[in-house]
């Protein structure tokens, strides 16, 4: 019995170690996510407060400071325009919009053209 117990141990063992290594990449990816949301939420507020309660000039040198990140690092154009795509993805569920009107009009036709198929295989039938 102690030898199957080692030998199931032994047969477990990389699959337990796979399954680690996976649940600690997910780790590190939602990590990444979170911290990326986290500095852009961070950097709103940041805007925000500078504009209600900094002087302009400093309102300035803060969004200066981004744009000359924006030019220098590609890694900040990548998660400026990840954070853009992520955010307004939902909206694009919604644009362009649909017609209901129009989509109506679609569904009746498509009512009307089966009701035609079923009356012609009734009659078929018969």
């Amino acid at each position: 019995m102690v030898v199957h117990r080692k030998g199931l141990r032994a047969w477990v063992f990389p699959f337990q170690a796979a399954r680690f290594l996976i649940l600690i990449a997910n780790f590190l990816l939602v990590a990444a996510a979170c911290l990326l949301v986290a500095a852009f939420v961070g950097y709103a507020i940041a805007l925000t407060c500078s504009y209600a309660f900094l002087p302009a000039e400093w309102t300035k040198a803060l969004w200066q400071w981004a744009a000359d990140l924006y030019d220098r690092s590609s890694w900040f154009k990548a998660a400026t325009m990840t954070f853009f795509v992520l955010l307004f993805l939902p909206l694009l569920g919604f644009w362009p919009g649909r017609d209901p009107i129009a989509d109506a009009a679609r569904e009746r036709e498509t009512m009307r053209l089966n009701d035609e198929l079923i009356a012609a295989r009734q009659r078929g039938l018969l």
